[in-house]
């Protein structure tokens, strides 16, 4: 892939998130899911008042021109009466030395202007895990001046619950999510788009809510082209048929590119084993039976275990690109498990699970179970 093309795939480009912030319903999401307390606060009943005309007027003079997110809303507080206080939202995708200055410049001049609490709150879209600006400050002589403001950093949100909870902002959201921690994994994020198309189609969401979820997925977890037109295949195929699992046959797709060179090893230690079966066969019963018959038993064990490693490790790769290194003792209860078909489920699971201890916690439940036939 060219490095250029690379660049316009990694991250959720600033029109996306306009569009998302966009929407009164979707405000609400993100609110509810990154500031859980705020959004117990706001009284959501009297609606949200948009003021992006507004704030464009105020905007610092230095920091007009920037093609940043941007978003002013009033909202009522819950038991406040008429008391109303204004929001001002600013995503950002990539870390910036200056963001927690042009936060304050804003807070300021929204202030200024209408000469009311301003709640100024930063979406962290980036992938930087340590990277959280959350004030600024200065001092002179005796005087000093500091301003906290929260954030809601995407990495940190539960991918599980916002797919749980089952309405489209949130569904939407979790693809916002699921693009960051894919920025360096292309071939995961097809797997975690196809999976979150295949929520879309089979919830029972109007034409109109499919129709904007769609639209995100392509618009949040961009893709190279040929990943892209494999997406466009297995959808128009998911509209066809409606309800299909799309995402356990993805997954044997991408087995069998991704993991060829685990059918290579078993292949090869399957003839070597075969060889030397059959040598030792060949004694006693004749080389050229003793051969066929070994190479065969061994050729099929070989391409067993090589299969088996193969879906592990790709199991331990999408858990790490996903949420960070899995540890030995993960490993070694992932090792355990070698039937096929018990891997390839856990392949899904390992997509859906939204951590580390989630998945652990599945994964045990398969130990715990009886192994289905081989």
């Amino acid at each position: 892939m060219r490095s250029n093309e690379r660049a316009q795939v990694l991250t959720v480009d600033d029109t996306t998130w306009k569009a998302y912030t966009d929407n009164p319903k979707r405000l609400k999401a993100l609110i509810k899911h990154g500031l859980p307390r705020l959004h117990a606060r706001i009284d959501w009943s009297r609606g949200v008042e948009f003021l992006d005309k507004e704030l464009a007027q105020v905007a610092p003079r230095e920091f007009a021109n920037l093609q940043v997110v941007d978003k002013l809303f009033r909202v009522y507080l819950k038991k406040g009466g008429e008391e109303w206080i204004l929001v001002h939202l600013e995503a950002q995708s990539t870390p910036d030395p200056q963001f927690e200055e042009r936060m304050f410049a804003y807070h300021i001049a929204i202030w200024l202007r209408y000469r009311r609490r301003v709640l100024s709150i930063a979406i962290l879209a980036d992938d930087n895990p340590n990277w959280r600006p959350r004030e600024y400050r200065y001092a002179i002589g005796e005087c000093q001046m500091r301003f906290v403001f929260p954030s809601i950093k995407l990495l940190d949100l539960d991918e599980a619950q916002l797919i749980a909870d089952g309405d489209p902002a949130s569904l939407i959201l979790a693809s916002f999510v699921r693009a960051v921690r894919t920025k360096h994994a292309l071939d995961i994020r097809l797997q975690a788009r196809i999976e979150l198309m295949q929520l879309a189609l089979e919830r029972g969401y109007n034409e109109d809510e499919t129709r904007q979820i769609l639209a995100f997925l392509e618009r949040a977890m961009r893709l190279p082209a040929e990943l892209e037109e494999q997406y466009q295949q297995l959808l128009e195929e998911a509209k066809r048929m409606k309800k299909v699992e799309l995402l356990t046959r993805m997954e044997e797709r991408a087995i069998r590119r991704g993991l060829m060179r685990g059918y290579r090893r078993g292949e090869q230690r399957g003839l070597q084993k075969g060889l030397q079966r059959g040598l030792e066969q060949g004694l006693q019963q004749g080389i050229e039976q003793g051969l066929q018959q070994g190479m065969e038993q061994g050729l099929q064990e070989g391409l067993q275990q090589g299969l088996q490693q193969g879906l592990q490790q790709s199991i331990l790769r999408t858990l790490r690109e996903l949420y960070g290194e899995p540890s030995d003792e993960l490993a070694r209860e992932l090792r355990q498990i070698s039937n096929p078909e018990r891997l390839l489920e856990l392949q899904g699971i390992a997509l859906r699970a939204g951590s580390l201890e989630a998945f652990r916690q599945q994964l045990r439940a398969f130990l715990q179970e009886k192994p289905p036939a081989e």
